[in-house]
């Protein structure tokens, strides 16, 4: 899985070129146990390491090849290729979980991961919802998929009151949300993973749904599962009532958002 070649390992000058890096601690004892870094190079080839520090001589000595067969599935009949893959600067770009490495099984379903969230994509991209992301295809390298491209937004829901002074209408809030769901539920789909961190906000204040890595058809099995204290139990089938259950919870938490913003803006006032 790992080639080893030092010559050709990038220059990482700083922890910011990383494309993502993570301190993971001990269970029990609540000590950082080790690190896990990633890099994804312009020619779309992943890096990945493991250390017990965070020095940065230690994270370059440590970076290591990952083979392409290793994350990126094969592309299938019927996904969209980006046809603009000169510009991908104007995309986010939502590649395997890197990080997930570390782990045998998470990195044998890596690949799986990703070429069945595009599958899912590929579904809603012709109704073109704007409460949906909006797919704009996969990104190929050499027949395989090296990631899939989205439309950025600047806002996730999770930071909304804190990152945008404008006031939020939760009403019409709920509604767009609402509205993105019911649009997965009529194609017989479920999101399984509703929460606030998968919610982004456009230009229009208006919310957008996003990461569909756990949307499947109803009753379908589920390789990953939704977010704690988002869920009301450990489910692995995918099924409608996982998303009226978060529903519900996201319209308490945004009123509580609102009204602790309310009260604060009140006092200073």
């Amino acid at each position: 899985m790992l080639q080893d070649s030092p010559s050709d390992r990038p220059q990482i000058a700083s922890k910011q070129d990383l494309t993502d890096l993570c301190e993971v601690e001990d269970v029990e004892t609540g000590s950082v146990s080790h690190t896990t870094f990633s890099f994804v190079d312009t020619y779309n080839s992943a890096w990945f390491g493991q250390v017990s520090g965070v020095r940065m001589e230690d994270l370059r000595k440590n970076l290591r090849r990952i083979s392409d067969e290793v994350i990126y599935p094969e592309m299938t009949a019927g996904l969209t290729i980006v046809a603009d893959e000169n510009n991908m600067k104007r995309y986010y770009i939502k590649r395997p979980k890197l990080l997930c490495l570390d782990d045998l099984e998470e990195t044998k379903l890596l690949p799986r991961m990703l070429v069945e969230e595009a599958q899912v994509l590929e579904i809603l991209k012709p109704y073109g919802h704007r409460n949906l992301v909006r797919y704009h295809g996969c990104i190929s390298k050499q027949g395989r998929i090296a990631g899939i491209a989205l439309q950025k937004y600047d806002i996730i829901l999770q930071y909304r009151f804190d990152d945008d002074p404008r006031a939020l209408d939760v009403t019409a809030c709920m509604s767009g949300i609402r509205a993105g769901i019911e649009q997965l539920h009529s194609l017989g789909l479920a999101h399984n993973d509703l929460n606030p961190l998968n919610i982004a906000m456009d230009q229009d204040n208006q919310p957008v749904i996003l990461d569909f890595e756990s949307c499947r058809m109803f009753g379908e099995a589920l390789l990953s599962r939704g977010t704690p204290s988002w869920i009301d139990e450990d489910y692995s089938t995918s099924a409608r009532y996982h998303d009226e259950s978060a529903l519900r919870k996201l319209d308490r938490w945004l009123s509580k958002n609102q009204s602790e913003r309310m009260s604060e803006a009140e006092q200073t006032g």
